[in-house]
């Protein structure tokens, strides 16, 4: 994977199953159906396999994103690379879609993506840390480093990567870490439903519209490209476990929660009159 900020405009490497490659990449799907946008003229998306550890490689590492993850953001429209996704979304709201960025709603969606990226992914993205993990969650790079065969270059990077690794991530799975961790998901939930709640008067009731955290006239804006995958990775594996449990079978017996005419007549599921 060679990498050439001058290439394009811009240049999205990514992650299809990174959380934080979701909402980068939401933002630029979502940014072109807002207001007054300006689409660049090119993001060339390339993708980068951080299970096999791509992230860590010399080239990645050294001229991409020094923190070694996914996403990232170079290109000739930029004076250095972006390397997370909230730098990500900022700068393609700021200077492409503003309507992503109201002002009458900036200072809400600014304090709220830096507190969903303040909480470590990991505490709440893996279920199942092991013991070990708990105690001290390891990185790759630490392995990486054994090796005798690597540029001083690609060595300081990787020194570099494992410093952050080792604020952000080496206690992610600590009790105390997760914890905290869900306590402030939940706040920020709350925060986020009470400001739907708040739009949600302002709504056509038979539009076909989805109801953005600041109602439908305002749109979708930089704070709804986050909190989407945030919300479906944080709560879509514990409705569907829970789902397939025997009282919610016995509730809804294999059906989705909202009916539609695909289903037949309501009055002919047999299975919904009695238990």
């Amino acid at each position: 994977m060679a990498a050439d900020p001058t290439n394009s405009e811009y240049a999205l490497y990514s992650a299809p199953f990174s959380l934080y490659s979701m909402m980068a990449l939401h933002t630029a799907l979502l940014g072109p159906l807002t207001a007054n946008a300006r689409k660049p003229k090119s993001i060339t998306l390339h993708f980068v396999h951080h299970k096999k550890n791509e992230n860590l490689g010399e080239d990645y590492l050294v001229h991409v994103n020094p923190k070694g993850q996914v996403p990232a953001m170079t290109g000739g429209a930029l004076e250095k690379p972006l390397t997370d996704s909230i730098s990500i979304t900022l700068h393609l709201a700021e200077t492409h879609y503003p309507a992503m960025l109201p002002d009458e709603h900036t200072a809400v969606i600014r304090d709220l993506l830096e507190r969903i990226h303040a909480i470590p992914g990991l505490s709440y993205s893996n279920k199942n840390p092991t013991a070990e993990m708990t105690k001290y969650n390891p990185s790759p790079v630490e392995e990486i480093l054994q090796r005798t065969d690597i540029s001083p270059e690609y060595r300081k990077a990787l020194e570099g990567k494992l410093q952050f690794h080792n604020e952000i991530n080496a206690l992610a799975f600590h009790p105390d870490v997760v914890a905290k961790a869900h306590a402030d998901l939940r706040t920020i939930f709350a925060e986020a439903v009470e400001h739907r709640q708040r739009s949600s008067g302002a709504c056509d009731k038979d539009s076909n519209l989805p109801d953005w955290t600041f109602g439908r006239k305002v749109g979708p804006t930089a704070l709804d490209s986050h909190l989407l995958p945030l919300v479906l990775r944080c709560l879509q594996r514990w409705a569907a476990a829970l789902a397939k449990g025997p009282v919610w079978q016995k509730v809804m017996h294999g059906r989705p929660t909202v009916w539609d005419a695909s289903m037949g007549p309501v009055e002919e599921m047999g299975e919904f009159m009695g238990w």
